[in-house]
């Protein structure tokens, strides 16, 4: 099992940045800022969140081009989606996470090197990594200008995020719809990263596909109904029902053909405070 390392106690550990070690420091741990915590759906979110293998396979082979011999940290690590099979296939990569349950299902998989710390105040001395990514994180913390602050500081190169780019319409789009026409309106406190591009242009996009599958839309009700996804969590009870039932009406015992592409998306880190600024202005 994978080293994992708690924060929360009175000392820290910080990544050793000419080695490969972790070193001791004396260090002070405020409280936590609140934030959204995967931990509720940790055990359905690989099959709730996961690329099709075909898809997976694509951007890992990408990756692992692209990260070879560097040193990487994935903040919002949680079970390890991209970060374990970039470990197997030899990238140093540390994880950070706040989900104790997220990574636990990581650790029991083959995950290594994990440390649990706020995304806003990572315990790591300056230029540590090589490359840092987030990935479906920032729109689940409302300081995340912050976190890319703190990714700037301890990052030489660059950051890079997996963007998914939808050819069509998703059943969530239809469900998120449905509970505005009811009355609902609920935003998450941070940014998508498959907005960040239309802040501030990336330096270098790989894109990945495109890819087309028929999926049965009762495999993706389920979840939906179930409230797997956090844009659901706080929509009244019977709005959500209201809203199934409309779903279930439309798309029950169908099939749905997807068709979506991705892009790899690297911004030089020098360039993050600029899209602090642009989102700043664009609010």
């Amino acid at each position: 099992m994978g080293e994992t390392i708690d924060f929360s106690r009175p000392s820290a550990f910080l990544w050793d940045a000419p080695g490969t070690r972790f070193s001791t420091i004396p260090r002070s741990s405020p409280r936590m800022p609140n934030r959204l915590s995967f931990d509720r759906v940790a055990t359905v979110y690989d099959e709730t969140r996961g690329l099709s293998p075909r898809a997976m396979s694509r951007v890992l082979g990408v990756l692992v081009d692209e990260l070879r011999g560097k040193r990487v940290l994935e903040v919002g690590v949680g079970t390890g989606r991209y970060a374990l099979p970039l470990q197997k296939s030899g990238i140093r990569v540390v994880g950070v996470d706040i989900s104790r349950h997220m990574v636990g299902l990581g650790l029991a998989k083959g995950l290594r090197d994990i440390v649990f710390a706020d995304g806003a105040r990572l315990p790591f001395v300056a230029r540590a990594f090589d490359v840092a990514t987030t990935n479906h994180v920032l729109h689940l913390i409302s300081n995340w200008t912050d976190v890319l602050e703190e990714i700037a500081r301890v990052t030489r190169d660059t950051f890079f995020s997996v963007i998914e780019q939808s050819e069509s319409p998703s059943v969530h789009s239809e469900y998120d719809a449905l509970v505005r026409e009811a009355g609902f309106q609920w935003r998450h406190p941070g940014i998508h990263e498959r907005d960040l591009p239309g802040l501030l242009k990336p330096d270098i996009v790989i894109p990945v596909g495109p890819f087309r599958e028929t999926v049965s839309m009762d495999v993706v009700l389920k979840p939906l109904a179930e409230r797997a996804f956090s844009n659901q969590w706080e929509v009244p009870e019977e709005i959500h029902r209201q809203a199934m039932l409309r779903l279930r009406q439309k798309w029950a015992g169908k099939g749905y053909d997807r068709s979506y592409s991705l892009e790899i998306a690297f911004w030089r880190v020098e360039r993050l405070p600029e899209l602090a600024r642009a989102a700043a202005q664009r609010s």
